[in-house]
C-alpha cells in the first residue's frame, strides 16, 4: 500500500511533468539535509575531459557514487539488504510524484545530474525493460527538451536489479546529446530503414552500439524489441539481455541509442591495488561522463583506460557485427 504522505500535494502541481520535478527537487532540498549535502557536493566535483575519435568524455569525480558504483547485486547481497526502491524502505524525508498508475517520481539523492531522478514502480516488480518501454517513452516525449531517461540492465549498472525502475537527468548533460548527429554521420552505418524508424550501427571511441530514431512511439518501441529479441536470441537465455538505454525526444522524433553489453564491469575493477580502477559502466558512463567515485582514480584514469573499458564491457566487432545483421532481419519481418 502506497502511503499517501510520501506525495506532494496536488496543490503545488501543474500539467506540466518537467515543471513538477523541479517542484518535488525544490522542496526535497529544503526538507532532506543528506540530498541537499550531496546536490551541493556537486558544485565542487572534478572533471577532466577526453577526445576518443571525436567523440567527448567527460570523467567526473564524484565520491557520493561509491555506494552505487561498488554496490554487490549477487543474489546472496540482494537477498540479504532491504529493498531501497520500495516505499516502506524510504528514508522518512523522501517524497515524491506519481507517474500513472504504477510508478513514482523520486529525487535521487546521490546525483551524477545537477538534476536527477529515479522513477520507481510502486511494486516490487524485477528489473526489465519490457514492460517499461512503454512509460520509457511516454516520459521521453513528455520531458521533452528538458530530460534524458535512462535504463539500467539488471545484470549491467542497475544497483536496486530487482526492483524495476528508471532514471531522468537534464538534457543537454551528455556527451552523446551532442555528438549524436557527428556520430551517426560519421561513424554511423545504416542497418534499417523503415516505417519511420532508422537504426544505425556507430562504431567510435571504443564504443560499439545501436541508435533508433523514430517519430512514432510505437515504432521506436517495435524498434527496441527487435533488438533485445535479437541479444536473446544470440545469448539463448531467459534473462533479460545485458543492455542499458538512453532516450529523448528531439524535433519531433524519439532518438536514443541502445548500448548491449558483453559484461558487468571491466578487468580494471578487479584489478589488486594500486592498479585497481573502480569504475562500473552504466547508461551515463556509456553515453559520455564516466563516473570515479576515488579520487586516485580520477587523477590516474587515462584517455586509453576509458578506451579499454568501453571495449571490455560492449560487445565485441565480430559479435556486435553481428548483432546488426539479426537487428536487421527482425526489422524486416515485422
Amino acid at each position: 500500500m502506497m502511503n499517501d504522505d510520501l506525495f506532494l500535494s496536488s496543490d503545488l502541481l501543474t500539467d506540466d511533468l518537467a515543471e513538477n520535478c523541479r517542484t518535488l527537487l525544490d522542496q526535497q532540498w529544503k526538507t532532506w539535509e543528506l540530498l541537499r549535502r550531496n546536490y551541493t557536493s556537486l558544485d565542487s566535483v572534478e572533471t577532466k575531459t577526453f577526445e576518443l575519435d571525436g567523440t567527448t568524455v567527460r570523467v567526473q569525480h564524484n565520491p557520493a557514487r561509491i555506494a552505487s558504483t561498488a554496490a554487490r547485486v549477487d543474489d546472496e547481497a540482494i537477498r540479504a539488504r532491504p529493498c531501497f526502491l520500495c516505499v516502506q524502505n524510504l528514508p522518512p524525508e523522501q517524497r515524491a510524484i506519481a507517474y500513472g498508475a504504477e510508478f513514482v517520481f523520486l529525487c535521487n539523492p546521490y546525483p551524477i545530474f545537477p538534476e536527477h531522478f529515479t522513477i520507481s514502480h510502486r511494486e516490487h516488480v524485477p528489473q526489465r525493460i519490457e514492460p517499461a518501454l512503454p512509460v520509457l517513452l511516454q516520459m521521453s516525449r513528455g520531458l521533452e527538451g528538458e530530460y534524458v531517461v535512462l535504463y539500467n540492465g539488471p545484470r549491467c549498472g542497475a544497483s536496486a536489479p530487482d526492483h524495476l525502475h528508471l532514471q531522468t537527468g537534464n538534457s543537454g548533460f551528455l556527451p552523446l546529446e551532442e555528438s549524436y548527429e557527428r556520430l551517426v554521420t560519421d561513424a554511423g552505418e545504416k542497418v534499417a530503414d523503415r516505417g519511420g524508424v532508422l537504426v544505425f550501427a556507430v562504431r567510435a571511441g571504443g564504443r560499439r552500439f545501436l541508435v533508433i530514431e523514430a517519430d512514432e512511439m510505437d515504432e521506436a518501441a517495435a524498434a527496441c524489441r527487435s533488438v533485445l529479441r535479437a541479444l536473446s536470441e544470440m545469448t539463448s537465455t531467459d534473462e533479460e539481455p545485458m543492455v542499458n538505454l538512453v532516450s529523448w525526444f528531439e524535433d519531433g522524433e524519439w532518438k536514443g541509442g541502445v548500448f548491449p553489453r558483453a559484461r558487468h564491469r571491466p578487468s580494471c575493477y578487479f584489478e589488486e591495488e594500486p592498479r585497481r580502477l573502480v569504475v562500473s559502466p552504466a547508461a551515463v558512463d556509456l553515453s559520455g561522463v564516466v563516473i570515479t567515485p576515488r579520487s586516485d582514480d580520477f587523477h590516474r584514469i587515462t584517455k586509453d583506460d576509458v578506451r579499454a573499458i568501453f571495449e571490455e564491457v560492449l560487445l565485441p566487432p565480430q559479435v556486435f557485427d553481428h548483432l546488426a545483421v539479426r537487428v536487421k532481419a527482425n526489422i524486416e519481418r515485422s
